[in-house]
């Protein structure tokens, strides 16, 4: 911007002498047609209208997508002037757009570079909603016989009384206190979960699968005749070779509790 002053002021020193020369005609046309001409380029250069600013993310924008198209990892200097040229709501708006992009032309190395990138800007709760969303998006993507990864209770597993109704929840073992997937039942048939049960998108069961990871089974049922609750806390290891999995309770696997877990 300094430059651009500078410049400002050379290129206005000759109208200044041809004003202020004795001799010299028509001052007040030069005068006025060089106020003009100064007032546009302000307008263009420096004003909140600038147009200037939006040449370059265009063709920042343009040189990113050279990239996209060829599913290229994008250039660190691309991303380092993204941070330089656009405030931060800009950033974001230009990553869920550039990340979406990405991943509907298929352009996946391009879209796993991008979300390495963008997890830093994602900060607030509603924006980590966001990123996982993405994140969960490119990973069904590049992994679509998971997308669909689901656990069942079988029906063939064995109770300690009618229910009333039941909670369980999944975690992965060792793992934050977060369930993967987390559903309730009135019933003991047809008990099954699958991505859709997850509290945080992309922190689920095809995230379990594609980690192999061991989970913890969680259930609990409230009796339909005399109040009791009983639970199962078990450690189940997933077959990671199919993105479904079956586990049947056994009798002795419950225990009484008379209190909520």
């Amino acid at each position: 911007m300094f430059i651009f002053y500078l410049l400002t002021i050379f290129a206005a020193l000759p109208i200044v002498a041809y004003i202020l020369a004795q001799r010299t005609p028509n001052k007040g046309l030069i005068f006025g047609s060089s106020l003009i001409v100064l007032v546009i380029c302000l307008f263009i250069f420096i004003s909140k209208f600038a147009v200037i600013g939006s040449v370059e993310k265009q063709v920042l924008n343009n040189k990113i997508f050279d990239e996209i198209y060829v599913d290229s990892s994008i250039s660190a200097g691309y991303l380092k002037e993204l941070e330089n040229i656009l405030d931060e709501d800009e950033i974001k708006n230009w990553l869920v757009g550039l990340i979406s992009k990405s991943i509907d032309l298929n352009k996946l190395k391009s879209a796993e570079s991008l979300i390495a990138f963008s997890e830093k800007f994602f900060v607030s709760n509603n924006e980590k909603l966001i990123f996982y969303n993405l994140y969960s998006v490119l990973r069904d993507k590049k992994f679509p016989e998971f997308k669909d990864s689901s656990f069942e209770i079988s029906p063939d597993s064995l109770y300690p009384c009618s229910i009333r109704n039941g909670e369980i929840n999944l975690y992965i073992m060792n793992g934050p206190e977060i369930p993967i997937a987390k559903r309730e039942f009135t019933n003991k048939d047809g008990i099954l979960l699958n991505n859709l049960d997850s509290l945080l998108p992309g922190y689920d069961l095809a995230s379990a699968y594609l980690n192999k990871e061991t989970i913890e089974l969680n259930i609990k049922i409230n009796c339909l005749d005399d109040q009791q609750i009983f639970y199962v806390q078990n450690p189940i290891v997933l077959d990671q070779n199919k993105p479904f999995n079956s586990y049947k309770i056994g009798l002795n696997e419950w225990f009484k509790n008379s209190q909520e877990l």
